[in-house]
């Protein structure tokens, strides 16, 4: 049966009764394209728009229909504008349905799933603690457009309080831990904004709560720790590793004194990060070259590859060759410096170590492991080495603030880079008043001579 069609007028409309074996129906008013009227079972008369958008019916409500109150102009004029902007009124409506729905959980496991492919596992599980410990608590199961500027705040202030470990110790302002926190939310924000969009293409969010911290200069100062050696402290530094690894555990028990001990003095000459000296498997010495080649990341050797993914080739110096050596001599798996059981030296096994060395160097401060590293920095800059070695040396690859766009020309083979790491492992000993032969282990007269076309034909560049 065909929709009644006819000019709307009140008496008309309020003459209207549904029929008995329908619960509703519509009828449409001639005057206005798509203004109908929904007569219910129970008396109930509404206007609608109706249209068909797509291949599909939409009806979006006006008004109810009042005898004594409707202003049918009115209705028309309305109808008319509501028929023409139907389908941007019902896109609006679905943006806004999905920001309510939306919460921080759900936006943030789209992000790690979108990313699985760009980002190591490593960095995933950060992600994910610091996004447990401190933003899914209070703010996870909420709809990302309830977030405000006042949300961000109250979680950078909110971290950064003091916390009490379970031994009732007190922490210092967790600063650094309040920066990645609201840092990671911003990263949240970022991605919702350029992945969520609405059929035309526009975004459904379109502000970000966490630019509240620029404006307001509400971040911490993020200033690296000013840590090194003092030159005077490198023989007590440098014997001690060495007498350490020499002396026979209290217990007949397995220590991983030896390969820890190759491993501090490999980051004290090369500067090599904390976190990548487990990393090295006996596959990636070159011995020609006397190099570290790290690969180019990809799924299956993410987990043993630098901070930024890249090949890599780490030259090393006469000292920091032969630590490699004194590791592989005295062990025998996969990994250059394993652990007591593992496969792999632990970021504890090393900290424990350092815990020894520490007593024979300077006023007996704990050692930080990334002091080798700063360490071989400033020793480098004290050697005379140009700016462009050390970044080379260190890996600053050529997007970072330290890398200047004049940078980004030179080129450096691998004898040269050699020749600079030499020069620090010289300057290195001659502050400590140790002779090669010592650092080296015994292992200095056994080293065969370099491929030295090698080195003068292969470069590398920021």
């Amino acid at each position: 049966m065909a929709a009644q069609k006819f000019i709307f007028n009140k008496a008309s409309l309020e003459a209207l009764v549904c029929p008995d074996d329908k619960s509703d129906m519509l009828v449409y008013d001639i005057m206005v394209k798509g203004l109908a009227l929904r007569v219910t079972k129970a008396g109930g008369k509404t206007f609608f728009v109706v249209r068909k958008i797509k291949g599909k019916d939409h009806r979006i409500k006006l008004e109810p229909f009042d005898v004594k109150t409707t202003k049918l102009p009115s209705v028309r004029e309305l109808a008319t504008k509501t028929y023409a902007n139907l389908d941007v009124i019902l896109e609006a409506k679905e943006a806004k349905s999905l920001r309510d729905s939306l919460t921080l959980d759900m936006a943030f496991e789209n992000l790690l799933r979108r990313k699985n492919n760009k980002i190591t596992q490593t960095t995933i599980d950060d992600y994910t603690r610091t996004y447990n410990n401190y933003i899914k608590p209070k703010y996870g199961s909420r709809a990302i457009a309830s977030i405000t500027s006042d949300d961000v705040s109250n979680l950078h202030e909110e971290t950064t309080l003091p916390a009490t470990r379970p031994s009732g110790k007190v922490t210092p302002p967790r600063e650094r831990s309040a920066n990645k926190a609201v840092g990671l939310l911003r990263g949240i924000f970022s991605f919702s904004i350029v992945w969520y969009k609405n059929d035309l293409g526009d975004p459904i969010y379109k502000y970000n709560p966490v630019d509240i911290m620029k404006h307001t200069g509400g971040w911490h100062e993020s200033n690296r720790d000013k840590i090194r050696i003092n030159p005077h402290d490198l023989d007590g530094f440098i014997k001690g590793c060495i007498d350490v690894a020499d002396t026979p555990p209290l217990r007949d028990v397995p220590t991983s004194f030896k390969p820890v001990s190759a491993a501090v003095l490999f980051m004290l000459f090369t500067g090599v990060r904390p976190g990548e000296i487990n990393k090295i498997r006996r596959s990636y010495v070159c011995h020609k070259t006397r190099a570290i080649i790290f690969p180019k990341r990809n799924k299956g050797n993410e987990n043993d590859t630098l901070k930024n993914g890249h090949e890599f080739h780490l030259v090393l110096n006469d000292s920091a060759y032969c630590q490699l050596l004194y590791a592989m001599k005295h062990s025998s798996g996969e990994y250059v410096f394993p652990g007591v059981t593992q496969d792999k030296v632990s970021e504890s096994n090393v900290r424990d170590f350092l815990k020894r060395i520490s007593k024979r160097v300077g006023d007996g401060d704990h050692l930080q492991r990334k002091i080798m590293r700063a360490s071989f920095m400033s020793i480098a800059e004290r050697a005379g080495v140009g700016a462009f070695y050390i970044k080379v040396l260190c890996n600053h690859d050529g997007r970072g603030k330290t890398v200047d766009v004049t940078d980004g020309y030179k080129v450096a083979y691998l004898s040269e880079i050699r020749g600079a790491s030499s020069k620090i492992e010289e300057e290195i000993l001659r502050s400590a008043g140790l002779t090669k032969d010592f650092a080296c282990r015994g292992f200095l007269s056994t080293l065969t001579p370099l491929d030295s076309r090698t080195l003068d034909t292969k470069s590398v560049s920021l």
